[in-house]
């Protein structure tokens, strides 16, 4: 069992790496990354290359493929079917999807994990799965993706809720021009990306709020967070545009909240998208 004090923790790095870093450390490996990305059929062996605490109870996992080849480019806001490999039977055909939450790329993929207590699959993924180790994974799949327009784009997030959001923004940033980024969790103590968001904030002129639920006494606001409290209709009314493409996705009682309030301030049903972790629901 890895020690979970040998991880790094994105925080506590003097020089942590941006995102183009990481992908260029995992580019160019061998031989056969000079081929085209090519799709397989079923499951196929990835390695782990990296694992890295992004807070308290999410771990994000780097994975290549087992034999250097290039990978399928994902598409920003999609899923990656997984399953362990392991001789205990209690694993057997147990798969989970998790979002793939890092830039879209041929040579890495990030899956940022929340673990559950209880959980059968996140526990091993924590507590067992240490770098070389390998998973199987099936191609990456999905439909919460980004619409293709210039339409202002508002992302969305609550929670654990942020992997497909973080993903939708790499994305974003590469070809629109009004984001804004929004992040609701309860405090800095379990606020994953922030180092992620700050990079991108220097980048571009991103439009990026933090709310917090609950702070701690360390939490600073103009520094750490923009709103304490939760995101309201009324708050959406003075501070976005109406007219924006909608991304959300978190708990579904802050889904079918915010839902609620885009649709009674008139927002399309068409510019409003979002996702549910686990069995879809109905927003009503």
């Amino acid at each position: 069992m890895i020690d979970i004090n040998t991880i790094k923790d994105v925080y506590k790095k003097d020089n942590a790496a941006d995102m183009e870093e990481i992908i260029q450390k995992y580019s160019n490996t061998s031989s056969a990354e000079l081929e085209y990305a090519k799709s397989w059929t079923g499951f196929k062996d990835l390695i782990l290359v990296d694992k890295v605490k992004e807070c308290n109870d999410i771990i994000s996992f780097y994975f290549k493929d087992k034999e250097g080849k290039k990978l399928i480019k994902h598409i920003a806001g999609q899923y990656l079917p997984i399953k362990i490999k392991s001789n205990d039977d209690k694993y057997n055909n147990e798969i989970r999807t998790y979002t793939l939450s890092m830039k879209p790329n041929e040579h890495i993929y990030r899956i940022s994990v929340k673990k559950v207590e209880g959980g059968l699959i996140s526990s091993y993924l924590h507590d067992e799965l240490e770098i070389g180790h390998a998973i199987e994974a099936m191609v990456p799949a999905g439909l919460f993706t980004l619409e293709n327009n210039k339409k202002p784009v508002v992302l969305i997030s609550a929670g654990i809720g942020i992997t497909p959001l973080i993903s939708m923004l790499y994305d974003a940033i590469e070809d629109k021009k009004n984001i804004t980024f929004i992040q609701a969790v309860q405090n800095s103590k379990i606020q994953p990306f922030k180092y992620d968001i700050k990079k991108m904030e220097e980048i571009i002129k991103l439009k990026s709020y933090v709310f917090y639920s609950n702070p701690l006494e360390v939490d600073e606001k103009g520094k750490d967070y923009y709103v304490e409290g939760f995101i309201g209709k009324e708050w959406i009314e003075n501070n976005l545009d109406l007219n924006s493409e909608f991304y959300f996705c978190g708990p579904p009682i802050f889904m079918k909240i915010l839902n609620k309030a885009l649709i009674e301030l008139g927002v399309n049903r068409e510019n409003i998208h979002f996702e549910f972790f686990g069995e879809p629901q109905s927003m009503e």
